[in-house]
């Protein structure tokens, strides 16, 4: 009887050894699998998206194109028209606008 026990405990051990092996393995393997899978076109779009919003938010307005637009805001029944530059951007399949009050 007494050697039945310390087998099942054993066991027991054994299966929990077995278990946590198991699933470190499988958490290497998901791990190496995201990394191999990750979709670089992705990062290099929101970088592109970044580099064109961060020359937007400076005012830098190399190779962007600026038209102005007379726009009309509806405030209480009341019309005001105001002239704005529009800068456009279409760089890397991104196009961002920016409208600005000329003063």
């Amino acid at each position: 009887m007494h050697t039945t026990k310390q087998l099942k405990s054993l066991k027991n051990s054994f299966i929990f050894l077995e278990t946590i092996i198991s699933l470190v393995v499988i958490s290497i393997i998901v791990s190496i699998f995201f990394k191999l899978n990750y979709d670089n076109s992705t990062n290099i779009k929101f970088q592109n998206l970044n580099n064109i919003s961060n020359k937007l938010i400076k005012s830098d307005y190399q190779n962007m194109q600026i038209s102005q637009k007379e726009l009309t805001l509806l405030e209480n029944g009341i019309e005001n028209k105001l002239l704005v530059n529009k800068i456009t951007s279409n760089e890397n399949e991104i196009s961002l606008y920016k409208y600005e009050l000329i003063k």
